[in-house]
């Protein structure tokens, strides 16, 4: 069976959930590579641990599936349930809002709702930032736990996308513990030019920050003077979608 690299790591995850304790010969077989081939497949799943080798030299499911089913599920409940209430909060600013969620360390937009201004700033559902250059980032890293705002800061490469882009990870500690203080996070022509967001985190039953919102506009549409007023709506956003959401007034 001769497929494409993807469709052949595909074949591996469905093969060894099939047979639970496939061995190495059972998988080449499977799939009808070479052995070099083969090794050199498993041993690239196994290091991104969406495959495991276990001490007897069988293979299972790696941990990293259920991290990503757990982010596919939990993404796509947040955005049916809260889009009636992003809706509303776009429409009442009347600036374009989006929500968005964490992965690796990336912020990526999941849903996104157009405000009524002439004026729009634009983007689109799926589109990826780094954390250090979003306010949705921001938002989501601020309150993780040490060791995985460590792992996180550690694969950033810090681009200098914009003069005032945060380019080292000291710079960037600074500004979280302002987001934890402030509880909303600020991207100010950080990824780009003329525009302005503003950020907030949601958060699950446990206070766990699940996703985050943001609302984004121009100079002119989120001016200095508005900045503060503009962050609390956002935080009342973020608030009553988690409540709606998660239950987290219960």
């Amino acid at each position: 069976m001769k497929v494409p690299a993807l469709g052949k790591a595909v074949a591996v995850l469905e093969a060894i959930a099939r047979e639970p304790g496939l061995r190495f010969t059972g998988i080449r077989e499977r799939l009808g590579m070479p052995n070099s081939s083969t090794h050199h497949l498993i041993s690239t799943m196994c290091e991104l641990g969406l495959i495991k080798r276990r001490t007897e030299g069988t293979y299972g499911l790696g941990l990293k599936l259920l991290e990503l089913a757990s982010i596919a599920q939990e993404s796509n409940d947040l955005q049916r349930d809260a889009m009636p209430l992003v809706r509303e909060f776009a429409q009442r600013v009347q600036l374009t809002c989006n929500l968005g969620v964490l992965e690796q360390s990336e912020a990526v937009y999941i849903a996104r709702v157009e405000g009524a201004r002439d004026i729009i700033v634009k983007s689109h559902v799926g589109q990826r930032f780094p954390v250090n250059r979003s306010a949705l980032g921001k938002s989501l890293i601020a309150w993780l736990p040490p060791e995985q705002l460590d792992a996180v800061i550690a694969n950033l490469t810090f681009e200098k996308r914009m003069p005032k882009t945060i380019t080292n990870a000291a710079d960037l500690r600074l500004q979280l513990a302002d987001v934890r203080r402030r509880g909303w996070a600020l991207d100010d022509e950080e990824q780009a030019r003329n525009c302005r967001c503003i950020a907030a985190p949601i958060r699950d039953r446990d206070g766990a920050v699940v996703a985050a919102i943001s609302v984004v506009g121009t100079l002119k549409q989120v001016e200095d003077g508005r900045v503060e007023t503009l962050a609390a709506q956002v935080i009342d956003a973020a608030r009553a979608i988690s409540e709606f959401v998660y239950s987290t007034a219960a």
